[in-house]
């Protein structure tokens, strides 16, 4: 199965495919421990600044890579979640640059979208599959 590809023009094998989808995952996870661990035991603010830039930076990358490379698997709902999700994860940079002291609720929602995009990243794997 490791070999297989799909019909899109931009296929990868399988096993490259589910590698891929392992790599776009992990940033989403390491990202919420790091925002849960600056909120729970704080941090200096550049730490806390570059943390949310990178965050920010992430759901601006996947918003615009998932729908191109994973076309099939994007729905244009999903698309639109994307798109918006991306544009308030603008806004939480802008809130919470002075730290997560600011709005420990806002940060919290912030971890949970980072974990539920990770989740369902790996999700796409399953959908390929069947």
């Amino acid at each position: 199965m490791s070999g297989e590809t799909s019909g899109a023009p931009n296929a990868l094998p399988a096993g490259a495919r589910d590698d891929l989808i392992d790599d776009m995952a992990l940033p989403f996870l390491d990202i919420a421990e790091k925002l849960e661990a600056c909120r729970l035991n704080g941090a200096d603010p550049e730490t806390w600044k570059a943390i949310l830039e990178t965050n920010l930076f992430l759901w601006r990358f996947i918003s615009h890579f998932l729908p191109k490379h994973f076309d099939a698997a994007v729905t244009e709902e999903t698309r639109e979640l994307l798109r918006r999700i991306s544009d308030f994860m603008v806004k939480v940079s802008v809130a919470l640059e002075e730290g997560p002291e600011r709005d420990p609720h806002l940060i919290r929602k912030v971890v949970h979208l980072n974990l539920n995009m990770c989740d369902q990243i790996l999700a796409i794997r399953s959908d390929l599959q069947t």
